[in-house]
């Protein structure tokens, strides 16, 4: 019974230190980084997903860091036509934050861990990103499975298998096919749990330098637990063949934890073999690789039982006796139980009755469960209590809602009966003061009649003199009106007709700037078929491959951006590493190449025209370095000069001719370049800076090509 109890927990054990091998950036790392203000939300968050990596075992304020990303993607994902590249962003950082969470909750019990998968299941089905969405889902299945919900266990992990077979991603069947194993060990279904984790034993059948840690890790945890289930079925033989492959592979990881755990099991297989000699040197090899309590607790109890069943109990007590102490220490009530009753019977065998018997007592207490049988009957209590509070509160509160209803109903009443004599004293008043006024009104009419009489005689003279004069008045606001609306009709029609112009004029540059990057494309992809097809002559194959390889993911990078006005700075540098290892591969290797950004410039987040750079880089390659055959050294730079965004480039080759800062050759692209930045800074005289670069003996050992780049910042 133990021993299926300590399997159990190696299974246990393997599955939780999987997560161990990510790397974790500095906190000091993380904190100079978000201390600036100026950095993009995208910045921030791979800062912080790069700095956490996924890990379930941070530090508080490792924790305290990765909340921070909620408030960005849940801000992010309310913004209005979001650019879709930054809205995969937040979609995808709140799918790690809530896989995470849920990763975590299952180590720390957490009955939201369920809700947790399922918001990442959300967000990444969103992105699109199916084999990761998949993932969330075997972690949903795990945590059902820690829990012994059997049904919904199978449905996640068969579920997430369906996705996996549709995007035949082999290396996660496997996993998944391992969990399936891994559960049907813990249902005691032992011939189902040898077919599920052989068939994902087949996806490491390769040759053993092509295994990283993590796939040594997964063998040695398939191996164990096949050892498992071979040992529960007595098929003793084949449990220790499966131990002793995990022991061979767990060795090259350099994990004396895991590794300490094998050796047990070899100790334990060994001694049902009868090979008692065998396992205490396999016990040894345990002892010398126990690094912490924890292990040194399972090392020890497995050694005592060992001894127990060789019958060399006086060996088993000593064992069994550290077991327990760092039991007592680690707070193990499990250990302690399955120890003090080991200790009980080697101490009755070796004729120690009086420390039997002592341990017998502990055992009992140990076992006895009156404890939680009162915990039992105290919880019933509080729900009888609490059921019986409830049910009396609902009762006054019903009470009360009728009090207050009956209350609600005379006051209704008693306001009618106000509102209805306050209407009819209205009425009264108001039929008085309507017969006042009536009076008021006929006296004031004849009154008025009167003067009306006398005053339309005076009027009928007055309004003739007026007539007339209005008549003038009328003639000349006319003629105002008429000239004022001429001039508004003639301003509005100029304006009207300067905004056409310019938003013609705005056009036709926008149209003119894709035809430049468009015809550069046709440039340079007939360059690269050219180098292509001279490498097929020469019969370099294998470089015409690799080049074309490099040469079709450039060119999509090219067409992609040819649509867009702005790309990121970022985007630029990635489009000129590609097209730079291209150029090596053709020349050979007789270049190398560095490419840097000064420190204050955030790449994300500067955005320029995009193939501005590469004819000048291209210049430097084929005229510059046309003079070595070796050693020969491109060096790229972006900086900031007065707010202006400059590019430089430089070599290390003949440089320009001494009596002219500019070479005879002008090719196409850099022709349809110096256009385009034209176009851009709307600046006909803009030059493009050329220098030679001198030792101290003033002999020229290079040259250097630097501009102005215009660029916009990110909204």
């Amino acid at each position: 019974m133990f021993k299926t109890t300590w399997l159990g927990i190696v299974i246990v054990f393997f599955f939780i230190s999987s997560a161990g091998y990510a790397q974790d950036k500095t906190i000091e790392s993380i904190n100079k980084i978000l201390a600036n203000p100026k950095i993009s939300d995208t910045v921030r968050i791979n800062t912080i997903l790069d700095g956490m990596d996924n890990s379930v075992t941070w530090s508080k304020q490792h924790i305290a860091y990765y909340n921070q990303l909620p408030p960005i993607f849940s801000k992010g994902l309310k913004l209005t036509n979001l650019n879709p590249k930054v809205k995969l962003k937040y979609l995808d950082a709140a799918g790690v934050y809530y896989y995470n969470v849920a990763k975590k909750g299952i180590l720390d019990g957490d009955t939201k861990a369920p809700e947790h998968f399922d918001l990442a299941i959300k967000y990444w089905k969103e992105t699109k990103d199916y084999k990761t969405m998949a993932m969330a889902i075997v972690g949903k299945g795990v945590y059902y499975r820690k829990i012994a919900d059997w049904p919904k266990t199978f449905e996640n992990f068969f579920s997430a298998l369906k996705y996996y077979e549709s995007l035949k991603s082999k290396m996660e069947i496997s996993q998944v096919e391992m969990e399936i194993g891994t559960t049907c060990l813990a249902q005691r279904d032992w011939e189902k749990a040898i077919v599920y984790l052989k068939k994902s034993l087949t996806y490491y059948d390769v040759p053993a330098s092509q295994l990283s840690i993590g796939d040594r890790h997964d063998i040695a945890v398939l191996n164990n637990n096949l050892g498992v289930a071979y040992t529960q079925l007595k098929k003793l033989s084949e449990a220790h063949n499966s131990y002793l492959k995990a022991y061979e592979v767990i060795k090259s990881n350099n994990d004396p934890q895991s590794e300490s755990l094998i050796l047990v099991q070899l100790a334990n297989s060994s001694n049902d073999m009868g090979d008692s000699a065998q396992a205490q040197i396999y016990l040894d090899q345990a002892f010398a690789l126990c690094k912490d309590d924890l292990s040194r607790q399972g090392v020890y109890a497995s050694a005592a039982r060992i001894y127990n069943k060789s019958k060399k109990y006086t060996k088993a007590a000593e064992y069994a006796e550290m077991s327990y102490a760092l039991a007592v220490k680690l707070k193990n009530i499990d250990v302690r139980t399955a120890m003090s009753n080991l200790l009980y019977r080697a101490y009755k065998q070796s004729g120690q009755y009086d420390k039997a018997l002592k341990m017998y007592e502990a055992w009992i207490v140990l076992k006895d469960s009156s404890n939680t049988e009162a915990s039992k009957n105290q919880l019933a209590q509080q729900q009888l209590k609490y059921d019986f509070e409830r049910k009396e509160l609902q009762q006054k509160i019903l009470q009360q809602q009728k009090l207050t209803a009956v209350k609600l109903e005379q006051q209704n009443k008693l306001a009618a009966i106000k509102l209805e004599n306050e209407k009819k004293s209205a009425q009264e008043t108001s039929r008085n003061k309507l017969a006042q006024q009536k009076l008021k009104y006929d006296f004031e009419k004849k009154t008025l009649n009167q003067k009306l009489v006398q005053g339309k005689k005076v009027a009928a003279i007055k309004l003739e003199g007026e007539k007339k004069t209005a008549i003038k008045n009328n003639w000349l606001i006319g003629l105002s009106g008429a000239l004022l609306l001429f001039l508004l009709g003639g301003y509005f029609y100029y304006r009207n007709t300067k905004q056409k112009q310019a938003i013609t004029i705005l056009e036709k540059d926008q149209i003119k700037q894709k035809l430049l990057v468009t015809q550069m494309n046709p440039h340079f992809i007939f360059n690269s078929i050219d180098n292509i097809q001279g490498l097929i002559q020469d019969k370099q194959d294998k470089e015409a491959v690799d080049y074309l390889s490099k040469f079709s993911k450039l060119t999509r990078q090219i067409l992609e951006n040819s649509n867009e006005n702005y790309i990121s700075l970022a985007e630029e540098v990635e489009m000129t590493q590609n097209y730079l290892a291209i150029q090596q591969l053709l020349y050979n290797n007789k270049f190398s190449y560095t490419i840097s950004i000064e420190d204050a410039i955030d790449s994300e987040t500067i955005f320029l025209p995009p193939m501005l750079t590469q004819p000048f880089i291209e210049n430097a390659i084929k005229h510059g370095l046309s003079n070595k055959s070796e050693e020969g050294m491109i060096t790229i730079h972006f900086y900031l000069k007065e707010s202006k965004l400059f590019f430089e480039v430089t070599d290390n080759g003949k440089g320009f001719e001494t009596d002219k800062k500019t070479t005879n050759h002008k090719s196409l692209a850099m022709t349809i370049t110096k256009e385009r930045l034209i176009g851009y800074t709307k600046n006909q005289d803009f030059l493009v800076q050329t220098d030679n670069i001198l030792d101290q003996h003033t002999n020229i050992v290079g040259a250097k090509v630097f501009f102005e780049i215009p660029y916009i910042y990110e909204n």
